[in-house]
């Protein structure tokens, strides 16, 4: 893959990411553009907790064909004027392997990027890269390029997502998560015959903020009936409100709560003996 190394000093990578694209986590790019190059037409971006960053473009040829590469450019500081062409690292993937380049202040060379790795299986080329590894930066442009060249290695077709000159945008943020509290009562034992509540407060792990929506489902039972109990959110608390049968003194009443947001769920049980 040092065919990377050369092609990254001609125009074809000169895209100068003038113009963000809607940012999203999956992108599509029109088919039957690219003539002789691999055709692109979806391109994806995602990362874990841990902020590592994996990307895909997937192409029309199920193995890369000789003399074929796919690649993702990175625009790390939103700046045109920096970097090769506004460049500061870029991913190659060819029939023989790939490279992770980084922009050295003078030229383009392989990065010391432990992070880094490529794949090409089943029309789809996989980058994968650490956070850490791109720098650090809270968010980056980037954009996805096929490239076909002859058996001189010379430039003949190519295909880009997006089209023209713009760029797809993408930040790191963490992935939603729900943190429930330890569970509360009110009062604090059930009481036969009387209302009873038990909550917990849910945050979100992307951004520590109280959980304001969503949905609680209530599980309840008194020995082994079920009991009827009604969840809601309030004042960031979630919480299952129900009445005590006026029989259930000495019995054990089991409440489990789930409380989802963006398909995203946790659960806590809380349990207690009717006084």
């Amino acid at each position: 893959m040092r065919k990377a190394l050369l092609l990254v000093s001609t125009a074809a990578l000169a895209l100068s990411a003038a113009q963000i694209a809607k940012a999203d986590a999956s992108y599509n790019d029109p088919a039957g553009d690219s003539t002789t190059a691999p055709d692109v037409t979806t391109v994806t971006a995602a990362h874990d907790a841990a902020a590592n960053l994996t990307l895909t473009v997937r192409t029309n040829q199920p193995t890369l064909s000789a003399d074929a590469i796919v690649s993702i450019a990175f625009d790390t500081d939103h700046n045109p004027q920096t970097g090769g062409n506004g460049v500061e690292f870029a991913f190659f993937m060819g029939s023989d392997g790939w490279d992770f380049i980084k922009w050295d202040g003078t030229k383009f060379a392989l990065a010391n990027a432990p992070s880094a790795h490529g794949s090409y299986a089943n029309g789809v080329a996989t980058f994968k890269v650490s956070k850490a590894d791109l720098g650090g930066v809270p968010d980056f442009t980037f954009w996805a390029s096929s490239f076909q060249l002859d058996a001189n290695g010379n430039f003949i077709a190519e295909d880009t997502a997006p089209d023209g000159t713009d760029a797809y945008k993408y930040t790191f943020t963490k992935p939603l998560t729900l943190r429930a509290s330890t569970m509360t009562a009110t009062p604090a034992k059930p009481s036969a015959g009387k209302a009873f509540a038990v909550g917990t407060r849910v945050t979100r792990g992307d951004n520590g903020a109280a959980l304001a929506t969503g949905t609680v489902a209530c599980t309840a039972r008194v020995g082994t009936a079920p009991l009827r109990a009604t969840g809601r959110i309030r004042n960031g608390v979630s919480f299952c409100a129900m009445t005590i049968p006026k029989t259930a003194k000495g019995k054990l009443v089991k409440v489990t709560i789930k409380v989802t947001f963006q398909g995203v769920s946790t659960t806590k049980t809380y349990a207690a003996r009717v006084k």
